[in-house]
């Protein structure tokens, strides 16, 4: 499994996303070509309600946080409520 394809599992499973976009942006990086490392990830989640941006960050981050130790980096995550996306 690629590591894309890892974080969609994680995110979806936990999170129950109502949209999910990953774009693996390891391209714009000093990293060798087809390199999994770094990755920007869109999550519009009812499980976001009422938290802050911050706390919507630290929980994608904590969900991934097993699978960025193989390598990649912390995505840089864009966090909505259901309601806002």
């Amino acid at each position: 499994m690629s590591v894309q394809q890892a974080i969609e599992t994680k995110l979806r499973h936990a999170l129950a996303p109502a949209h999910l976009e990953i774009l693996n942006e390891s391209n714009r990086h000093a990293v060798p070509p087809g390199s999994e490392t770094h990755f920007k990830v869109v999550v519009v989640s009812d499980a976001f309600e009422g938290k802050s941006r911050v706390a919507r960050h630290q929980r994608v981050n904590g969900i991934l946080a097993a699978g960025l130790a193989g390598g990649a980096h912390a995505p840089a995550p864009q966090t909505h409520p259901a309601g806002e996306g």
